[in-house]
């Protein structure tokens, strides 16, 4: 599955100088319960094996290495319960890392100086990593999942806080009994805090659904860190004994639905602080700006958005377009940047929050938005 981490040691690979191939696959089968992903490749293998090998930035050989290594691993590691491939690997090097996910992604290869990291981001900030705590006064059962699909689990049931020496065995009145189980599960619930938080924090979870009795999770929010009872994003009831798998199948359209819920809620405040003028900005030219200041707090960019622009090889700002010199310094502009891929990676660099909408949403917003921050 792909975390934050995996994004941002991507962006953060040190090339050597050498070009990059970013290769997603649409894995899934069609009418016929075939897949097709063959037919792209070996399209594109044709393509490099056409070159002159001896030509400059025209990879003949290295290429056709990468694709019988891409075609090795989809042999040998590829799940085919999963959808959609990414392939990320060093043109002429040793360096490949592949992902697979239970969700399709468009065909598409490209070799620039880095790896092309939009995509992916898509695929995770689409399907948010979830955990489900399921809490009583004496248990605790934790289940991590990603895209449907469970990652992890963990149950806890500590020992009882023993009794006092001087107690003798149905030696409690009532009062002193509650009283007792009362702190006992004050202390059992300051230990399943303390072992969600580090969960989470494992499984790099962007929300949490708490289950059990109305008054248990009431109780156990007060024990939880604010950051983590922050991204408490549903609360039910205990459901009857299930397996982890079934617990996640039974939450993931709550979990579904919430996430379209937030996304819609986004998209309504960047166009009302917009036309606010608001802490908010919409369009390219001016996401990018604000982008390249630092100020954006969360990003939305519809999934169809295409637009090309030039960086400055100096001060390396982004423009839309611009004939001439940079405006900020006075250097070379270099032509056909992915503006787009640049935006989601300024983004997940500085640790915004990214989201690719289908298009249709953000037309008010020119394809692109953000919510500034307020500091």
């Amino acid at each position: 599955m792909i975390t934050t981490n995996d994004i941002q040691r991507l962006i953060e690979k040190d090339t050597n100088g050498r070009e990059t191939l970013s290769l997603y696959l649409d894995m899934s089968v069609n009418a016929s319960n075939k897949r097709t992903h063959q037919v792209f490749l070996s399209k594109q293998r044709a393509g490099f094996a056409e070159l002159q090998s001896e030509r400059e930035r025209h990879h003949r050989e290295p290429m056709g290495a990468l694709f019988a290594r891409v075609e090795r691993w989809i042999d040998e590691e590829f799940d085919p319960a999963n959808r959609g491939v990414a392939i990320f690997a060093d043109v002429g090097g040793d360096w490949f890392e592949a992902f697979q996910f239970p969700t399709a992604v468009t065909n598409r290869l490209e070799l620039a100086d880095h790896a092309v990291i939009a995509p992916l981001t898509q695929v995770a900030r689409t399907h948010p990593r979830s955990c489900i705590v399921v809490v009583d006064r004496e248990h605790l059962r934790m289940v991590a999942t990603h895209m449907g699909q469970v990652l992890d689990e963990h149950a806890s049931a500590p020992d009882a806080i023993p009794t006092a020496h001087d107690v003798q065995a149905g030696g409690y009145s009532q009062r002193d009994y509650q009283k007792r189980k009362a702190e006992e599960t004050r202390h059992f619930f300051r230990q399943f805090a303390d072992e969600v938080t580090r969960f989470g924090q494992r499984h790099q979870a962007d929300h949490f659904a708490l289950l059990g009795t109305t008054e248990n999770t009431k109780h156990f929010r007060e024990f939880l860190p604010k950051e983590v009872a922050d991204r408490i994003v549903h609360e039910g009831h205990t459901p009857a004994v299930a397996t982890a798998v079934e617990l996640v199948r039974n939450l993931q359209p709550v979990l579904d639905e919430l996430q379209l819920r937030d996304r819609a809620d986004a998209i309504n405040l960047i166009r009302d602080r917009v036309r606010q003028a608001h802490f908010a900005t919409a369009g390219v030219q001016d996401t990018l700006v604000q982008l390249q200041e630092g100020k954006v707090e969360r990003l939305v960019v519809a999934s169809d958005l295409d637009r090309q622009g030039v960086q400055c090889t100096q001060c390396n700002f982004y423009l839309v377009r611009r004939d001439g010199p940079c405006p900020y310094c006075g250097g070379e502009l270099r032509d056909g940047v992915d503006l787009v891929e640049s935006m989601i990676r300024m983004a997940a660099t500085q640790a915004a929050d990214v989201d690719v909408i289908a298009g249709n949403n953000l037309e008010e917003l020119n394809g692109v938005g953000a919510l500034l921050k307020f500091r």
